[in-house]
């Protein structure tokens, strides 16, 4: 299946929103559709951001969630740190709920402040990610489905990767 919709996490806080933004515009160039964020200029917040487009009744919750579901239907999802590799709490939250998906992720650099493996094949700045994903179609990949070990093993068993290999060669006629 080609790419054709990433969704970015990451720090937005307005200090590094313009990485975000400039993400945003290469993917946007190269014809992908973005599914979150939307671009729009940050309200308020520094824990956790609201944009402009954030309809103000609703909860932080409710727009978490509105969120991940944006997230959830982009073909993978890319991580633009701040400073030093930091990607914050909320972040955090949405990298283990993504890698918990098997939803392919991949980061601008190395996050500081979340014990996750990650292959250095993943992690790469926007314009690879177009060159290798859009132009070139590399296969997207979940950061666990290859590599060997207690490690790989461990997070394949907590994604549920097993039962649905198992499943597939249960349905193979």
């Amino acid at each position: 299946m080609p790419l054709s919709k990433v969704a970015l996490i990451g720090s937005f806080r307005r200090h590094n929103y313009g990485r975000v933004q400039s993400a945003l515009r290469i993917f946007e160039a190269a014809g992908l559709e973005v599914t979150s964020p939307s671009g729009a200029d940050i309200a308020s917040g520094d824990q956790f951001v609201r944009f402009t487009t954030d309809l103000a009744h609703r909860t932080d919750a409710e727009i978490q969630t509105a969120t991940l579901e944006r997230i959830y239907s982009a073909d993978a999802v890319y991580v633009v740190t701040g400073e030093n590799g930091y990607v914050g709490r909320t972040t955090c939250y949405e990298i283990g709920r993504v890698i918990q998906r098997r939803q392919p992720l991949y980061f601008s650099e190395y996050p500081d402040d979340i014990p996750v493996h990650i292959e250095s094949g993943h992690v790469v700045m926007p314009e690879e990610f177009v060159l290798r994903f859009v132009t070139n179609r590399e296969p997207l990949a979940w950061l666990f489905e290859t590599g060997t070990g207690e490690l790989f093993d461990g997070e394949r068993r907590l994604a549920g990767w097993e039962q649905l290999a198992r499943n597939k060669e249960e349905l193979r006629p």
